[in-house]
Protein backbone atom coordinates (compact mmCIF):
# COMPACT_ATOMS: atom_id res chain seq x y z
CA UNK A 1 0.00 0.00 0.00
CA UNK A 2 1.29 3.45 -0.58
CA UNK A 3 1.82 5.51 2.36
CA UNK A 4 -0.71 8.41 2.60
CA UNK A 5 0.44 11.55 3.36
CA UNK A 6 -0.96 13.15 6.92
CA UNK A 7 -2.38 16.70 6.60
CA UNK A 8 -1.97 18.87 8.79
CA UNK A 9 -5.24 20.76 9.86
CA UNK A 10 -4.84 24.14 9.04
CA UNK A 11 -4.48 26.92 11.83
CA UNK A 12 -7.11 29.71 12.71
CA UNK A 13 -5.61 33.28 11.75
CA UNK A 14 -4.95 35.53 14.95
CA UNK A 15 -5.15 39.18 14.88
CA UNK A 16 -1.07 38.85 15.32
CA UNK A 17 -1.61 37.02 11.62
CA UNK A 18 -3.66 39.71 10.08
CA UNK A 19 -1.23 42.36 11.71
CA UNK A 20 1.40 41.14 10.16
CA UNK A 21 -0.21 40.80 6.57
CA UNK A 22 -1.10 43.81 6.38
CA UNK A 23 2.18 45.44 7.96
CA UNK A 24 0.58 47.83 11.38
CA UNK A 25 0.19 47.18 14.63
CA UNK A 26 -2.18 44.34 16.47
CA UNK A 27 -3.80 47.70 18.13
CA UNK A 28 -5.22 48.94 14.95
CA UNK A 29 -6.05 45.65 13.87
CA UNK A 30 -8.54 45.21 17.01
CA UNK A 31 -9.75 48.63 16.22
CA UNK A 32 -10.83 47.63 12.74
CA UNK A 33 -11.77 44.76 13.21
CA UNK A 34 -13.95 45.62 16.18
CA UNK A 35 -15.74 48.72 14.52
CA UNK A 36 -14.24 50.77 16.83
CA UNK A 37 -14.42 54.81 16.48
CA UNK A 38 -11.29 56.00 15.94
CA UNK A 39 -9.50 58.15 13.35
CA UNK A 40 -7.71 56.05 10.94
CA UNK A 41 -6.51 56.44 7.51
CA UNK A 42 -9.40 54.83 4.63
CA UNK A 43 -6.07 53.02 3.09
CA UNK A 44 -4.98 51.17 6.61
CA UNK A 45 -8.48 50.30 7.37
CA UNK A 46 -8.95 48.93 4.00
CA UNK A 47 -5.68 46.99 4.30
CA UNK A 48 -6.52 45.52 7.26
CA UNK A 49 -9.99 44.99 6.15
CA UNK A 50 -8.19 43.32 2.92
CA UNK A 51 -5.32 41.19 4.54
CA UNK A 52 -8.38 39.91 7.06
CA UNK A 53 -10.60 38.54 4.37
CA UNK A 54 -7.10 36.55 2.80
CA UNK A 55 -6.36 35.07 5.72
CA UNK A 56 -10.36 33.78 6.21
CA UNK A 57 -9.50 35.32 9.90
CA UNK A 58 -12.86 34.79 12.07
CA UNK A 59 -13.52 37.33 15.47
CA UNK A 60 -12.61 35.03 18.54
CA UNK A 61 -16.62 35.55 20.22
CA UNK A 62 -16.01 33.38 23.19
CA UNK A 63 -12.65 35.94 23.95
CA UNK A 64 -15.09 38.52 23.03
CA UNK A 65 -17.86 37.72 25.56
CA UNK A 66 -14.75 37.58 28.45
CA UNK A 67 -14.74 41.38 27.60
CA UNK A 68 -18.16 41.87 28.04
CA UNK A 69 -19.09 41.81 24.10
CA UNK A 70 -22.29 39.88 22.95
CA UNK A 71 -21.20 36.83 21.01
CA UNK A 72 -24.64 36.74 18.80
CA UNK A 73 -25.71 33.72 19.87
CA UNK A 74 -29.08 32.67 21.56
CA UNK A 75 -30.55 29.18 22.84
CA UNK A 76 -34.13 27.74 22.69
CA UNK A 77 -34.38 25.03 24.85
CA UNK A 78 -37.59 23.05 24.37
CA UNK A 79 -38.80 19.82 26.53
CA UNK A 80 -40.50 18.17 23.23
CA UNK A 81 -38.62 18.89 20.06
CA UNK A 82 -40.67 16.21 17.77
CA UNK A 83 -43.94 17.86 18.66
CA UNK A 84 -44.92 20.47 16.17
CA UNK A 85 -46.34 23.24 18.62
CA UNK A 86 -42.75 23.18 20.34
CA UNK A 87 -40.94 22.65 16.60
CA UNK A 88 -43.35 25.60 14.96
CA UNK A 89 -42.37 28.64 17.68
CA UNK A 90 -39.12 27.81 17.30
CA UNK A 91 -38.90 28.48 13.45
CA UNK A 92 -40.42 32.23 14.36
CA UNK A 93 -37.92 32.60 17.23
CA UNK A 94 -35.23 32.22 14.86
CA UNK A 95 -36.80 34.25 11.90
CA UNK A 96 -36.58 37.40 14.56
CA UNK A 97 -33.35 36.28 15.89
CA UNK A 98 -31.84 36.48 12.42
CA UNK A 99 -33.44 39.75 11.52
CA UNK A 100 -31.46 41.41 14.89
CA UNK A 101 -27.98 39.61 13.82
CA UNK A 102 -28.46 36.36 16.00
CA UNK A 103 -27.53 32.72 15.42
CA UNK A 104 -30.17 29.98 17.34
CA UNK A 105 -29.21 26.89 18.50
CA UNK A 106 -31.89 24.40 19.32
CA UNK A 107 -31.84 22.10 21.76
CA UNK A 108 -34.28 19.26 23.42
CA UNK A 109 -33.81 18.28 26.85
CA UNK A 110 -36.83 14.75 25.82
CA UNK A 111 -38.90 16.20 29.07
CA UNK A 112 -35.65 15.48 31.32
CA UNK A 113 -34.35 18.10 33.83
CA UNK A 114 -30.96 16.34 33.73
CA UNK A 115 -30.58 16.27 30.58
CA UNK A 116 -31.92 20.21 30.78
CA UNK A 117 -29.14 20.65 33.10
CA UNK A 118 -26.58 19.33 30.82
CA UNK A 119 -27.21 21.01 27.99
CA UNK A 120 -27.72 24.81 30.10
CA UNK A 121 -24.22 24.31 31.73
CA UNK A 122 -22.63 23.47 28.07
CA UNK A 123 -24.35 26.44 26.72
CA UNK A 124 -23.25 28.62 29.74
CA UNK A 125 -19.74 27.56 29.36
CA UNK A 126 -19.88 28.76 25.63
CA UNK A 127 -21.11 32.08 26.56
CA UNK A 128 -24.39 32.59 24.92
CA UNK A 129 -25.92 35.66 25.08
CA UNK A 130 -29.91 34.58 26.38
CA UNK A 131 -31.72 31.86 26.54
CA UNK A 132 -35.41 30.51 25.78
CA UNK A 133 -36.15 28.04 27.68
CA UNK A 134 -39.76 25.86 28.16
CA UNK A 135 -38.64 24.02 31.19
CA UNK A 136 -38.53 19.98 31.51
CA UNK A 137 -41.93 18.84 33.63
CA UNK A 138 -42.09 22.66 34.71
CA UNK A 139 -39.47 22.09 37.28
CA UNK A 140 -37.60 25.67 38.09
CA UNK A 141 -33.84 24.42 39.30
CA UNK A 142 -32.68 25.29 35.78
CA UNK A 143 -33.98 28.70 35.21
CA UNK A 144 -32.42 29.36 38.31
CA UNK A 145 -29.42 28.31 37.27
CA UNK A 146 -29.65 30.39 34.80
CA UNK A 147 -30.67 33.93 36.93
CA UNK A 148 -27.43 32.37 38.63
CA UNK A 149 -25.11 32.35 35.59
CA UNK A 150 -26.80 36.11 34.89
CA UNK A 151 -27.77 34.65 31.59
CA UNK A 152 -31.00 36.41 30.46
CA UNK A 153 -33.99 34.06 29.80
CA UNK A 154 -37.63 34.26 28.93
CA UNK A 155 -39.54 31.24 29.95
CA UNK A 156 -41.94 29.22 26.91
CA UNK A 157 -45.19 27.92 27.88
CA UNK A 158 -44.50 26.00 31.40
CA UNK A 159 -45.47 28.12 34.44
CA UNK A 160 -42.67 28.01 37.17
CA UNK A 161 -43.44 28.09 40.72
CA UNK A 162 -45.27 31.12 42.16
CA UNK A 163 -42.39 31.64 44.46
CA UNK A 164 -40.20 31.92 41.87
CA UNK A 165 -38.44 35.47 41.43
CA UNK A 166 -40.10 38.15 38.81
CA UNK A 167 -39.44 36.48 35.35
CA UNK A 168 -40.34 36.85 31.41
CA UNK A 169 -42.90 34.45 30.29
CA UNK A 170 -44.85 33.87 27.27
CA UNK A 171 -47.95 31.05 27.24
CA UNK A 172 -51.25 30.06 25.34
CA UNK A 173 -54.20 29.79 28.07
CA UNK A 174 -54.27 25.74 28.52
CA UNK A 175 -57.38 26.57 30.77
CA UNK A 176 -59.20 27.88 27.89
CA UNK A 177 -58.38 25.47 25.21
CA UNK A 178 -59.77 22.90 27.27
CA UNK A 179 -63.26 25.40 28.19
CA UNK A 180 -63.48 26.03 24.30
CA UNK A 181 -63.05 22.85 22.97
CA UNK A 182 -65.71 21.84 25.44
CA UNK A 183 -68.66 24.95 24.82
CA UNK A 184 -68.01 23.59 20.93
CA UNK A 185 -69.57 20.58 21.71
CA UNK A 186 -72.16 22.02 24.16
CA UNK A 187 -73.28 24.70 21.72
CA UNK A 188 -73.77 22.18 19.26
CA UNK A 189 -76.43 20.36 21.85
CA UNK A 190 -73.65 17.54 23.33
CA UNK A 191 -74.26 17.03 26.85
CA UNK A 192 -72.47 13.49 27.58
CA UNK A 193 -69.01 14.55 26.80
CA UNK A 194 -65.56 12.41 27.53
CA UNK A 195 -61.81 14.27 27.77
CA UNK A 196 -59.06 12.54 27.51
CA UNK A 197 -55.36 13.86 27.42
CA UNK A 198 -51.97 13.51 29.45
CA UNK A 199 -52.03 13.10 32.71
CA UNK A 200 -48.78 15.43 33.12
CA UNK A 201 -47.39 16.76 36.36
CA UNK A 202 -47.71 19.84 34.70
CA UNK A 203 -49.92 22.51 35.93
CA UNK A 204 -50.44 24.46 33.19
CA UNK A 205 -51.39 21.10 31.27
CA UNK A 206 -53.98 19.85 33.67
CA UNK A 207 -55.63 23.35 33.21
CA UNK A 208 -57.07 21.91 29.99
CA UNK A 209 -59.38 19.41 32.41
CA UNK A 210 -60.43 22.54 34.72
CA UNK A 211 -61.47 24.25 31.27
CA UNK A 212 -63.56 21.02 31.01
CA UNK A 213 -64.86 20.80 33.90
CA UNK A 214 -65.49 25.26 34.20
CA UNK A 215 -67.88 24.55 30.26
CA UNK A 216 -70.00 21.75 31.76
CA UNK A 217 -70.77 23.80 34.91
CA UNK A 218 -71.61 26.84 32.49
CA UNK A 219 -74.23 24.40 31.05
CA UNK A 220 -75.28 22.81 34.10
CA UNK A 221 -73.51 19.78 33.04
CA UNK A 222 -72.16 17.50 35.87
CA UNK A 223 -68.38 16.27 35.05
CA UNK A 224 -68.87 12.40 35.43
CA UNK A 225 -65.43 11.41 37.03
CA UNK A 226 -65.43 8.12 34.78
CA UNK A 227 -65.35 10.04 31.27
CA UNK A 228 -62.33 12.17 32.39
CA UNK A 229 -59.58 9.89 31.15
CA UNK A 230 -55.80 10.34 31.39
CA UNK A 231 -52.79 8.55 30.56
CA UNK A 232 -49.42 9.17 29.58
CA UNK A 233 -48.33 11.06 26.22
CA UNK A 234 -48.44 8.69 23.63
CA UNK A 235 -50.84 7.10 20.84
CA UNK A 236 -50.53 3.99 22.96
CA UNK A 237 -52.22 5.41 25.81
CA UNK A 238 -54.73 7.16 23.30
CA UNK A 239 -56.25 3.59 22.07
CA UNK A 240 -55.92 2.65 25.76
CA UNK A 241 -58.37 5.65 26.85
CA UNK A 242 -60.52 5.15 23.59
CA UNK A 243 -61.37 1.58 24.80
CA UNK A 244 -63.00 2.96 27.58
CA UNK A 245 -65.24 5.37 26.28
CA UNK A 246 -69.20 3.98 26.46
CA UNK A 247 -69.88 4.83 22.99
CA UNK A 248 -73.58 3.79 23.75
CA UNK A 249 -74.07 7.07 25.95
CA UNK A 250 -71.06 9.52 25.06
CA UNK A 251 -72.24 11.32 22.01
CA UNK A 252 -68.70 13.46 21.85
CA UNK A 253 -64.62 13.90 23.38
CA UNK A 254 -62.06 16.57 23.93
CA UNK A 255 -59.30 14.92 22.92
CA UNK A 256 -56.86 16.61 24.93
CA UNK A 257 -53.79 16.40 23.44
CA UNK A 258 -52.90 15.51 19.74
CA UNK A 259 -50.45 12.62 20.79
CA UNK A 260 -52.72 10.55 22.85
CA UNK A 261 -55.73 11.64 19.74
CA UNK A 262 -53.41 9.90 17.03
CA UNK A 263 -53.90 6.18 19.07
CA UNK A 264 -57.56 7.50 19.80
CA UNK A 265 -58.30 8.18 16.45
CA UNK A 266 -56.64 5.31 15.01
CA UNK A 267 -58.67 2.78 17.39
CA UNK A 268 -61.72 4.25 15.96
CA UNK A 269 -60.98 4.00 12.45
CA UNK A 270 -60.04 0.08 13.36
CA UNK A 271 -63.10 -0.58 14.81
CA UNK A 272 -65.67 1.01 12.64
CA UNK A 273 -66.18 4.41 14.55
CA UNK A 274 -67.13 7.46 12.28
CA UNK A 275 -66.82 10.78 13.16
CA UNK A 276 -68.95 12.70 13.47
CA UNK A 277 -71.85 10.32 13.02
CA UNK A 278 -70.70 7.67 16.32
CA UNK A 279 -68.70 10.65 17.95
CA UNK A 280 -68.17 14.23 17.58
CA UNK A 281 -64.77 15.02 18.30
CA UNK A 282 -62.37 18.31 18.99
CA UNK A 283 -58.64 18.41 19.03
CA UNK A 284 -56.89 20.59 21.48
CA UNK A 285 -53.68 21.21 19.22
CA UNK A 286 -53.40 21.56 15.13
CA UNK A 287 -50.77 18.89 14.20
CA UNK A 288 -50.12 18.58 9.99
CA UNK A 289 -51.87 15.40 10.23
CA UNK A 290 -55.44 16.70 11.26
CA UNK A 291 -56.31 18.84 7.50
CA UNK A 292 -55.41 15.24 6.40
CA UNK A 293 -58.16 13.39 7.53
CA UNK A 294 -62.12 13.00 6.21
CA UNK A 295 -64.10 14.44 7.80
CA UNK A 296 -61.53 17.32 8.93
CA UNK A 297 -61.26 17.93 12.36
CA UNK A 298 -62.32 20.56 14.49
CA UNK A 299 -59.36 21.88 16.75
CA UNK A 300 -58.22 24.39 18.92
CA UNK A 301 -55.75 26.58 17.21
CA UNK A 302 -52.76 27.75 19.56
CA UNK A 303 -51.05 30.78 18.63
CA UNK A 304 -47.79 28.92 18.27
CA UNK A 305 -45.96 31.63 15.69
CA UNK A 306 -47.15 34.74 17.59
CA UNK A 307 -45.59 32.84 20.91
CA UNK A 308 -42.41 32.46 19.59
CA UNK A 309 -41.91 35.90 17.84
CA UNK A 310 -43.49 36.93 21.71
CA UNK A 311 -40.38 35.01 23.45
CA UNK A 312 -37.49 35.77 20.95
CA UNK A 313 -38.78 39.68 20.77
CA UNK A 314 -39.29 39.94 25.21
CA UNK A 315 -35.47 37.84 25.17
CA UNK A 316 -33.96 40.53 22.86
CA UNK A 317 -35.64 43.30 25.20
CA UNK A 318 -34.14 41.68 28.26
CA UNK A 319 -30.42 41.56 26.55
CA UNK A 320 -30.81 45.05 26.09
CA UNK A 321 -31.85 45.82 29.18
CA UNK A 322 -31.51 43.59 32.22
CA UNK A 323 -33.12 45.46 34.80
CA UNK A 324 -36.25 46.10 33.02
CA UNK A 325 -39.44 45.12 34.35
CA UNK A 326 -40.78 41.15 33.77
CA UNK A 327 -43.29 40.69 31.52
CA UNK A 328 -45.81 37.74 31.60
CA UNK A 329 -47.95 36.99 28.47
CA UNK A 330 -50.45 34.44 28.04
CA UNK A 331 -52.17 34.26 24.84
CA UNK A 332 -55.50 33.41 23.48
CA UNK A 333 -56.88 30.34 21.71
CA UNK A 334 -59.07 30.23 18.73
CA UNK A 335 -62.07 27.20 17.32
CA UNK A 336 -60.28 26.18 13.93
CA UNK A 337 -63.71 24.55 12.58
CA UNK A 338 -63.85 20.96 10.55
CA UNK A 339 -65.63 18.51 10.15
CA UNK A 340 -65.78 16.55 13.15
CA UNK A 341 -68.73 17.99 15.13
CA UNK A 342 -72.59 16.60 14.97
CA UNK A 343 -75.22 18.75 15.47
CA UNK A 344 -77.16 18.03 18.09
CA UNK A 345 -79.06 21.57 19.13
CA UNK A 346 -82.85 21.85 18.13
CA UNK A 347 -82.70 22.71 14.66
CA UNK A 348 -79.53 21.41 13.72
CA UNK A 349 -78.32 18.33 11.65
CA UNK A 350 -78.89 14.97 13.44
CA UNK A 351 -77.36 13.04 11.19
Amino acid sequence: MKNQSHVQPMESATMRDVAKRAETSIATVSYVLNNESRYMRPELRERVLQAAKELGYVKNAAASSLKGKPRGILAILVAQFGNSFFTRMCVDVEEVARQEGYIVTMCNSYEDPRQERLILERLVAQRIDGCILCPALSQEANAAFLRRHRVPFVILERTLVPSFPSYDFVGHDNFQSGFLATKRLLDAGHRQIAFSGWDSPIPNVRDRVDGYKAALREFGVPAEKELILLDELSPDAGRRMAEKVPLSEVTAMVLGHHDTAKGTLMYFQDKGVCWPRDVSLVVIGTPEWTGMLRPSLTCIQRPEREMGRAAAELLLENIRDPGRTAVQQLMDCTVLEGGSVRDLAPGGETG
